[in-house]
């Protein structure tokens, strides 16, 4: 058994994309070999946005031993009548260099067969290893690529080194001209020289002492130790999300907190505008005092050392330049009548082939009846459709042109300061969030509406011009967007069809109803997927769980799905799944392949059918009563109710009886029973319990 250590040097990669790397990484190297039949015990990655670093412990020196069995010709044309081999045998044994000695016969459904049993010694680890590498990182997806030297090769970023270790030896490889060796760079600044590496512990103990600390894990406990202690000196609160954390530990290879102040006196803006401005423009935390409000203090993650305040001094310098902008910015912007800007929308494209911010507004405006319609929110109808108007207006305000990532809210700001109803400024304020599922609930229900607005129209957009989202590209944001529609819809437990939104948005990008059609297809297999897809990977149910659900004729009730899932879930791990699974079974086998066919109370033959069916009648009132109500448990448990009956019936009835109108009309009745199943899950899907 030996180690395997292996690093890709690269210039900085964006913070965003690193996760994504190490995820196809790992995934690569751990299918190749399987693939080359390569054992080890365990991999390990880690990753800063300089490079990328695997370790394979207890890897296997060769691959298995491969054995397999090589099936020849007949028995009966590979032996004549004198028992010796025919040319068919002789060939086969030439051209699988053996001797008749080494021939077996076997036993195959097509009679008997000459065969070979063949062990073909599993190549050296060395050799394997020097031959996937190059294609698993030629095989790296990324959201954008360059090409960055004569190789022609593309990747996100120019690649520095290749360090490959097996045993402490050295593999030799090329990738994109970058030949493999044994020497790394230390840390960007604090490192002079190029570090040369003989085994796993050499290369740990040189990056310790080069000012690279190699594990996630470790660089994130300095940072939130670091945090919490400037926390308690200076008896504050420094808010930090997961997002801003990922930045830090992967964009600093030797992460240090430092801190530093502005001038009180742009406290007098908003609060939104130095928070927002601080933590998307340039990556420091704003402070806070123990009631919550805000400090000029902030605190940022370096890559270096600050004793010097070198680092907290230049960040102050450009605060306070930027604040004394966005104070001029802000000031002059209220003086403009917010709300004549949106002509001023006519004249900044939206997309290309997708008109203008005005005429999105325009979109905006018609899908917002009937999602507040739909959501129950009639009373907010004249706000959020006001809202729609408006809330593009802030991107020809002097704050946002300087300030991107203030869209949105300083819409929200601007009318808050005209006095505005809180129904309307909020829903601009809150309309750009949430970015994805993983993001924080908004909080106020009109902004989650507008915000569902806005996304479906992007989607509907781009989607409409032949825009495709693939496993690793999203450069639209189409996935992201249609994530966060659903996340929206659950956060506010909206419970309607998302087929009639996504329907009346593909109606503004189509002119005839064909290309109408395929549009509204296509967001329904979007929609169908991403709901899969949270279902499953970031809300955790079972995966056969999933299936069953997303099989439901109802799954773009996006919000009546999620409760399913979740009582479903309950379900499975109740001894009452199994008596479900088998019972829909039982009924599918028996329907499938017929028509749908309707009871005649007439052609109820024998007691125990006329039992079943009564028993039907009475139970699917209250059944359909607790499913409309989204009480899945309860109407489980009154369908579980119904099963000794459903049993003695199929004991008891000839389901297919010779009678044709008679059998029509028995499968009719487990029709409508499959059909009450059915209306909570496909129990035929799931997996049942041991």
């Amino acid at each position: 058994m030996a180690d395997f250590l292996f690093e890709l040097g690269i210039e900085e990669v964006p913070a965003s994309e690193i996760k994504n790397i190490v995820f196809q990484l790992k995934d690569n190297f751990q299918t190749k070999l399987a693939e080359t039949l390569v054992k080890f015990k365990s991999i390990e990655i880690s990753a800063t946005n300089r490079r990328f670093i695997i370790y394979i412990s207890e890897i296997s020196e060769k691959a298995d031993d491969k054995e397999e069995q090589i099936l020849g010709p007949s028995k009966k044309i590979s032996i004549d009548e004198n028992g010796q081999p025919t040319i068919a045998l002789k060939k086969f044994m030439e051209f699988n260099n053996v001797i008749l000695s080494d021939i077996v016969e076997i036993e195959t459904k097509k009679g008997l067969y000459l065969c070979i049993h063949k062990v073909t010694e599993g190549p050296k680890a060395y050799d394997i290893l020097c031959n996937i590498i190059p294609e698993i990182l030629g095989k790296l997806t990324f959201s954008k690529t360059m090409l960055w030297n004569e190789s022609r090769v593309p990747f996100i970023r120019p690649i520095r080194n290749i360090l490959c270790l097996l045993n402490n030896q050295l593999i030799e490889l090329e990738f994109a001209g970058i030949k493999s060796s044994k020497f790394i760079n230390g840390h960007t600044t604090l490192s002079e020289s190029l570090i040369e590496i003989s085994s796993f512990k050499n290369y740990i103990e040189q990056l310790n002492k080069n000012f690279v600390i190699v594990k996630e894990k470790e660089r994130d406990e300095k940072i939130i130790n670091e945090i919490t202690e400037v926390e308690y000196d200076l008896d504050v609160d420094v808010k930090i999300d997961d997002e801003m954390l990922n930045y830090y530990i992967y964009n600093n290879e030797y992460p240090v907190v430092f801190t530093g102040n502005f001038n009180k006196k742009y406290l007098e803006l908003p609060s939104e505008i130095i928070s927002t401005f601080m933590i998307k423009e340039k990556k420091l935390l704003p402070v806070y005092d123990k009631n919550n409000n805000l400090l000029n203090t902030f605190v940022g993650v370096s890559n270096i050392p600050d004793e010097n305040h070198f680092v907290s001094n230049g960040n102050e310098k450009v605060i306070q330049a930027t604040f004394e902008d966005a104070k001029f910015f802000w000031d002059n912007d209220l003086k403009d009548n917010f709300i004549n800007l949106r002509e001023n929308l006519k004249k900044v494209k939206f997309q290309n082939d997708l008109g203008t911010f005005f005429d999105k507004t325009e979109r905006l405006n018609y899908l917002i009846e009937l999602l507040v319609k739909e959501t129950n929110n009639n009373h907010m109808y004249e706000n959020i459709k006001q809202a729609s108007c408006l809330c593009k207006n802030d991107l020809v305000t002097r704050m946002v042109r300087e300030f991107p990532s203030l869209q949105g809210i300083m819409g929200g700001l601007y009318l808050k300061e005209m006095d505005s109803e809180e129904d309307l400024w909020k829903s601009v304020y809150g309309h750009y969030e949430p970015k994805g599922f993983t993001d924080k609930k908004l909080d106020h229900i009109g902004a989650g509406i507008l915000s569902i607005a806005d996304k479906i129209d992007n989607i509907a957009g781009f989607v409409s011009k032949g825009i495709k989202v693939s496993s690793s590209k999203d450069p639209y944001g189409i996935r992201r967007d249609t994530n966060a529609i659903i996340k929206v819809i659950i956060d506010f437990k909206m419970n309607f069809d998302l087929y009639k939104l996504i329907k009346l948005a593909a109606e503004k990008f189509t002119e005839n109803e064909g290309d109408q059609k395929k549009l509204v297809s296509q967001l329904q297999k979007l929609f169908l997927s991403r709901i899969e897809n949270i279902f499953r990977d970031l809300l955790n149910f079972r995966y056969d769980v999933v299936n069953s659900i997303i099989n439901s004729h109802d799954i773009l009730f996006a919000y009546k799905s999620f409760l399913k899932a979740k009582d479903v879930s309950k379900i499975v791990e109740t001894d009452s799944i199994n008596l479900l699974i088998t019972l829909h079974k039982r009924l599918k086998n028996i329907i499938k392949g017929f028509n749908t066919f309707f009871i005649s109370e007439d052609l109820l033959m024998g007691d125990e059918e006329k039992i079943l069916f009564e028993i039907y009648k009475e139970s699917k009132t209250e059944i359909t009563e607790l499913i409309l109500s989204d009480n899945y448990i309860q109407a489980c448990s009154k369908i579980i109710e119904m099963k000794p009956v459903i049993d003695n019936y199929f004991e008891k009835v000839l389901i297919m009886a010779e009678d044709n109108k008679i059998k029509e009309n028995r499968i009719a009745l487990l029709q409508k029973l499959d059909e009450l199943l059915s209306k909570i899950t496909d129990f035929s899907l799931i997996i049942e319990s041991n």
